[in-house]
């Protein structure tokens, strides 16, 4: 290995180290402020590791070919402590800033399409609701007309009927108690429309 790859492959773990300890405090905030706790603070722990061995596997592979030496471990510890020890603070708070903006962000879209889509959406269902209601309404009081004027021909037909359904009575004696039950249940309803 030259001594130019060892430069490049100092330098770019110092990097590395650095990216590791921002990606730290990413985490760090994130966990903060959606207060993760129990087993999704040990998957992201997880990812936290597969994605910095990556990091690092892979600059490893494009600097010098994956060739392990032990000041390749020093100055990745080194740019973890260079970035905890200079740039940790400012990072953190322009990391915080940056989450609260795209929560704030994300709250604000949710707003807006409650406003612009579910809240226009449950007035035409009130709306379509109340109209179907007087629609119903209306044909109850126009049929109550044209029914009231047939009760005395209804009344005739059935004594009528009730002789000619004599020997067919033990058939259909289920059948009109269910309708008497539709009938009352209907008055009933009557009684409670004003």
């Amino acid at each position: 290995m030259t001594l130019h790859t060892q430069w490049v492959t100092m330098a770019l773990m110092l990097g590395s180290g650095c990216l590791m300890g921002m990606m730290l405090d990413l985490y760090r905030i994130l966990t903060r402020r959606f207060r993760l706790g129990g087993w999704a603070v040990s998957l992201i722990d997880l990812l936290y590791w597969v994605v910095a061995a990556g990091l690092v596997f892979s600059l490893l592979m494009w600097s010098n070919w994956g060739e392990f030496r032990f000041y390749i471990l020093v100055a990745i510890l080194a740019g973890w402590i260079t970035y905890y020890t200079w740039f940790s603070p400012g990072v953190s708070r322009g990391m915080e800033w940056g989450v609260e903006a795209v929560f704030q962000t994300f709250r604000f879209c949710l707003r807006v399409l409650r406003l612009l889509i579910w809240v226009p959406l449950m007035w035409l269902g009130v709306l379509l609701t109340r109209i179907v209601q007087l629609i119903y309404k209306g044909l109850k009081r126009i049929l109550r007309l044209p029914l009231s004027l047939f009760a005395p021909l209804g009344r005739r037909l059935k004594s009528w009927g009730n002789r000619l359904l004599r020997p067919v009575d033990p058939f259909l004696r289920p059948l009109i108690r269910g309708v008497d039950k539709i009938r009352r249940w209907w008055r009933g309803r009557d009684r409670e429309d004003p």
